[in-house]
C-alpha cells in the first residue's frame, strides 16, 4: 500500500538518495540506543575518519556551505567534532550532521548521537519526551500490535519499542516485544525516520499513509491493532467523527486508543475575565470553532471541552474513557531551535499576554485520553 511517489519530489528526492547511500558510510544497525528524555544513539563508529573511498562516494553529495553548517552547529553547542574544532579530516559524525541538518525541520525529538569523542544533538522543536513520559506509565506494550498515527519522524515509536522491551524483560514474556507500525504521509518525516533507523535497524514499519487509510490497511493486513496512539492529530482534522471512527475500525474489540489533543477549557475564559470562580461551562459539551487560525495554525478546526471530547469518543464506539492528564503547552516544551526553519510557540502567543494566542483564544492546553473500543 505504501507509495513512494512522495519521495520523488524535487525537495525530497536528494535527501532520500543520500539516506539510501548511508550504507556506504556505516552499516545498518551499527549503533545502540536508550531512552532518557530523548533517544540517545551510541556508536564508536561515529568517530571514524572517512577514508578516500568514502570521501569520493560522498563528494558529489556535499555542498559548498557544508563546512559552514558544521561550524554553525559547533558554535551553537549542537556538535562536538574534531573536524570542527581542529580542522581534522571529516569523520562519520560530520556527514551525519550535515545530512540531518538538511533534513530540517525536526519537529519531534530530541535525538542525541554520541561516539566516544563526538556528539551531535538534534534539538527538535518539541521536547517530545515530556508527552511520552505522561503516557508511558499507562501503556502496556509488550507483545502488542501497535499503531502510531501521525508518527512524524518516529520518535514515539522508538520510545515505544524501548518500553516494550523493558516490559518484556520484567515479565519474562516469550512473545515478540512489540510490532509497531507508523502512519504519516509526509515524505520529509519518512526520510528523518529512515535516517535514524538506519543507525538502529529497529523492526518498525513506516507507512506513507494517513489516518483515513487505516481501516483499509487493517482490512488488507487481515489484522487489527491492539493499541493505537493518535497524538497531536485530531485538531488538524476537519471531520473529527470520521477520524475517530477510522481509529475505532482499526482496533480490535477491547483495543486501546491513546489520544492527545488540544482542548477548550472554559475556565481559561473565566481567568481572562479576572474571576476566580469555577465556570459552569466546564461541565457542558461545548466546542470552540476556530474561525481562521489558532496559534497561527490554519489547519486547526475544533477545540472540544473534555466533556465534548468524551461524547465524541462515545459516539464513535469507545468506552471506559479516562482523562490521564490535562497540561498547558509551554515554551519550554515547544520552542524554536536551529533545527527548524520556522517560528514556534513563543511567536504564536499574544506578546502582551502569554495566556492567549495571537488571535485572542486561550493558549494551548492538551488533554491526554485513554479509551477502549467497545
Amino acid at each position: 500500500m505504501q507509495s513512494h511517489r512522495l519521495l520523488e519530489s524535487k525537495t525530497i528526492a536528494p535527501l532520500w538518495h543520500s539516506i539510501k547511500n548511508l550504507s556506504s558510510l556505516l552499516p545498518q544497525g551499527s549503533a545502540s540506543y536508550h531512552y532518557e528524555q530523548g533517544i540517545h544513539i551510541a556508536g564508536e563508529i561515529f568517530d571514524t575518519p572517512l577514508d578516500s573511498t568514502q570521501l569520493r562516494m560522498w563528494q558529489n553529495l556535499l555542498q559548498s556551505n557544508d563546512e559552514q553548517i558544521l561550524h554553525r552547529l559547533h558554535a551553537s553547542g549542537y556538535l562536538d567534532s574534531p573536524f570542527v574544532i581542529d580542522s581534522k579530516p571529516l569523520c562519520i559524525i560530520d556527514l551525519l550532521s550535515i545530512l540531518s541538518f538538511r533534513l530540517k525541520s525536526w519537529r519531534k525529538g530530541a535525538f542525541i548521537l554520541r561516539g566516544e569523542q563526538t556528539k551531535l544533538h538534534i534539538d527538535s522543536e518539541w521536547q517530545s519526551f515530556k508527552k511520552w513520559d505522561i503516557l508511558a506509565p499507562f501503556a502496556k506494550l509488550n507483545g502488542a500490535y501497535i499503531a502510531d498515527v501521525g508518527c512524524n519522524n518516529g520518535f514515539y515509536m522508538f520510545a515505544m519499542y524501548n518500553r516494550a522491551l523493558q516490559q518484556a524483560q520484567t515479565t519474562s514474556q516469550s512473545k515478540p516485544y512489540a510490532e509497531i507500525v507508523g502512519f504519516d504521509p509526509s515524505g520529509l518525516f519518512f526520510c528523518q525516520f529512515q535516517f535514524i533507523n538506519h543507525l538502529l535497524n529497529m523492526p518498525i514499519t513506516y507507512e506513507l499513509l494517513g489516518v483515513q487509510d487505516m481501516p483499509t490497511y487493517t482490512k488488507a493486513q487481515k489484522n487489527r491493532f491492539d493499541i493505537v496512539f493518535c497524538l497531536g492529530v485530531l485538531y488538524h482534522r476537519s471531520d473529527v467523527f470520521s477520524t475517530l471512527k477510522a481509529l475505532a475500525l482499526s482496533l480490535e474489540k477491547g483495543g486501546i486508543v491513546f489520544l492527545d489533543t488540544l482542548i477548550f477549557d472554559s475556565n481559561d475564559i473565566v481567568k481572562t475575565a479576572e474571576s476566580t470562580e469555577s465556570c459552569a461551562l466546564d461541565k457542558l459539551d461545548i466546542v470552540l470553532s476556530i474561525r481562521k487560525s489558532y496559534a497561527k495554525m490554519s489547519n486547526v478546526y475544533f477545540l472540544p471541552s473534555v466533556c465534548a471530547l468524551e461524547g465524541w469518543l462515545e459516539r464513535c464506539g469507545f468506552i471506559d474513557i479516562e482523562v490521564l492528564a490535562i497540561v498547558p503547552t509551554t515554551t519550554q516544551e515547544q520552542r524554536a531551535t536551529l533545527w527548524i526553519d520556522s517560528m514556534s510557540l513563543e511567536h504564536f502567543l499574544d506578546p502582551l499576554d502569554s495566556t492567549k494566542t495571537a488571535e485572542g483564544y486561550p493558549a494551548p492546553k492538551r488533554a491526554y485520553i485513554k479509551a477502549r473500543r467497545k
